[in-house]
């Protein structure tokens, strides 16, 4: 047997139900920027775009790349992108999208995004001999 809800009451019915799940429904699709540090020296706050946040294994270490947006009385500065990566158990080491040249700069203690990075990732890192992580 064969009901019929005739004049689309059904499909409305449906629509409804959708509507009502997908209002109440977390939000899949968001960006993330969380402020982690102020550098005096410059004047600038410092972001970290969570979503950008990606990391990885090669043959002797792992790495890992974050965004980052600088903001200065609440205008965007500009966008830099971060590479840090760890070779063997040797320190840590980063380069920028600004640095010219194609060379690493050793990570010193405070670094806060360096810091936030490690946390979010949850990958453990300690400063050795008070100079670098």
């Amino acid at each position: 047997m064969q009901k019929n809800f005739g004049n689309g009451r059904c499909m409305r019915y449906l629509l409804g139900v959708l509507l009502l799940v997908f209002s109440f429904a977390p939000n899949i699709c968001k960006a993330e920027d969380v402020w982690v540090d102020h550098w005096q020296s410059e004047n600038v706050d410092i972001y970290v775009m969570v979503e950008t946040l990606e990391s990885g294994y090669f043959s002797n270490g792992r790495y890992f790349n974050v965004s980052t947006k600088e903001v200065r009385n609440g205008e965007l500065i500009k966008v830099i992108e971060w590479s840090f990566s760890q070779i063997n158990s040797d320190f840590w080491r980063y380069e920028t999208s600004t640095m010219k040249g194609s060379h690493t700069t050793v990570v010193i203690p405070e670094n806060r995004l360096f810091e936030f990075c490690m946390e979010r990732l949850g990958w453990d890192y300690r400063i050795k001999e008070r100079w670098y992580y």
